[in-house]
């Protein structure tokens, strides 16, 4: 689970120039917006737009990403499906189990 200045990101949009958009939100201080960039694996967020209301944020999150794409040109980046599924399990304190053993069906005979 990232987080920034005490805001936990709950989305964010990568784009394929290492930039992008974030939506954060913080126990006392409301939520927020933010464009950074990522290099190295390691986010440099700025340019924070900052709400008491968290649809208000997310609508701003939503508009500043399709902006940014439009006016970019950029596509998003999409990271592998096991590991957003990992980070979804971190961001819900749960460690991913291994699955169970599979059991062999009893033999019934010949019927």
């Amino acid at each position: 689970m990232d987080e920034n200045q005490g805001y936990v990101i709950l989305q964010s949009i990568l784009f394929d120039n290492g930039r992008g958009i974030a939506l954060g939100e913080h126990p006392r201080e409301g939520f927020v917006t933010w464009q950074f960039t990522e290099e190295q694996g390691r986010r440099d967020y700025y340019w924070g737009h900052y709400y008491d209301d968290g649809a208000a944020a997310e609508k701003d999150y939503a508009d500043r990403a399709a902006d940014y794409q439009r006016r970019f040109r950029v596509r998003e980046v999409k990271r592998p499906i096991v590991q957003q599924m990992r980070e979804a399990a971190e961001q819900a304190g749960e460690r991913q189990a291994p699955a169970p053993p599979r059991r062999e069906a009893p033999d019934r005979g010949d019927r």
